[in-house]
């Protein structure tokens, strides 16, 4: 009986299989030679992606002698946490019909040709130390005494994509907010402005060219904390100030056109001991990200209260995220907004819980709507505070 799958084929061949095509293999000196002498993590497979052979970069990064590898699959080697979804593995859930890899091996044995593809693999333990694997894929058909198998590479591409994005957000950010400071400056400029309309507009600029210099910050920041440099700052912090601060900030960012970020009335007033500007930070992606998934005419409502020894911000628009997306909403270079715009909730998890100290959730039904919270522990004074660190 075949196994169910929700996307490429689930059997496998026997261990005994996958063992006499390894033997086979390596009987032939010049496969594996060759094969360890390239510097990129690679393995051969069976038809059913099963690993029979795999090289010295790839036995290095997964710290193995290679015998633990043999009729397993890429995915469930490397740590994918998709992998354990299924009893058919690597390559059988819903979220493997967009995966890079299973993809090339599925092309390259079904066309007979080579095929190239970038994957990003979550690996690690799910819900707890999830990071994302950057990869890119080459697959390649082999037909050798008798057998069909495929040789697959993979080049940890992480950093490239970390810098990709990072520019990305940087000139797609900072070239924004310059052209709301040229059109306010514009607009100053018109000879029919009444005094009482330029200085409003001056204001308004004076807004626009604040969160220009936050912007530039907020990509020196992350940059900072990925590389375990951020430097963090304690000091007071009271929640309906910095709520109000929210509220001011978006009130002429374009994005807010015809939406609405309010206070919810039942906040409550906390006051916590924290790094105002990264917590400022947080807070700005997850309204910014809020407002951008809801329709003109939408409210994002912002609110604080307390849990315990934990002070809990909370924002919470309408919109239901679909089920594929929230699987990956904290992954680095995630996103629905296109290629280099995924940073943004990776950011908010990485400083809250590496250098705030606190944790970052979130719910998403059809009756609720959605809900990110951030939760920071309550010390009264600077010298309380969890000054944590990425290891």
């Amino acid at each position: 009986m075949a196994l169910p799958t929700a996307f490429a084929p689930a059997e496998r061949a026997s261990q005994d299989e996958v063992l006499r095509q390894h033997d086979k293999l390596v009987a032939l000196f010049f496969v594996h030679s060759v094969l360890d002498a390239v510097p990129n993590m690679s393995v051969v497979l069976n038809e059913h992606r099963q690993i029979v052979f795999a090289n010295r970069a790839f036995r290095a990064f997964i710290g193995d002698n290679g015998a633990e590898v043999l009729g397993r699959r890429p995915g469930e080697i490397v740590g994918c946490i998709r992998s354990r979804l299924t009893e058919g593995g690597c390559g059988t859930t819903p979220f493997c019909r967009t995966c890079g890899a299973v993809n090339a091996i599925l092309n390259s044995q079904r066309l007979r040709a080579l095929d190239i593809q970038e994957c990003r693999m979550i690996v690690g333990e799910e819900g707890t130390n999830e990071t994302a694997l950057d990869l890119r894929i080459w697959s390649h058909p082999l037909e050798m005494l008798g057998e069909t198998l495929t040789v697959f590479s993979m080049l940890d591409i992480s950093d490239e994509k970390r810098r990709e994005a990072l520019e990305l957000i940087f000139f797609h950010d900072v070239l924004n907010t310059a052209g709301s400071v040229k059109g306010l400056a514009d607009l100053m400029n018109d000879p029919g402005m009444p005094e009482t309309g330029l200085r409003e507009v001056a204001g308004m600029v004076g807004d626009s060219a604040g969160r220009l210099v936050e912007e530039i910050s907020a990509q020196r920041a992350l940059s900072a904390a990925e590389m375990g440099e951020l430097k963090v700052s304690p000091q007071e912090v009271h929640s309906l100030e910095l709520l109000d601060q929210m509220v001011r900030q978006f009130h002429s960012n374009s994005i807010v056109w015809g939406k609405a970020v309010v206070v919810d009335a039942a906040t409550e007033a906390c006051d916590l001991v924290s790094d105002p500007l990264l917590l400022r930070r947080v807070l700005t992606n997850l309204v910014k990200n809020a407002l951008e998934a809801v329709t003109p005419g939408a409210t994002v409502t912002l609110g604080s209260h307390r849990d315990g020894e934990w002070v809990c911000f909370t924002v919470h628009n309408a919109v239901v995220i679909p089920l594929v997306v929230q699987a990956q909403i904290f992954t680095r270079s995630f996103s629905t907004k296109g290629n280099g715009r995924g940073l943004g909730t990776y950011s908010i998890k990485l400083i809250t819980e590496k250098y705030l100290g606190g944790q970052v959730s979130f719910v998403s039904t059809e009756a609720e709507g959605t809900c990110f919270t951030a939760r920071y522990p309550g010390p009264t004074t600077p010298a309380d505070f969890p000054r944590s660190r990425p290891q």
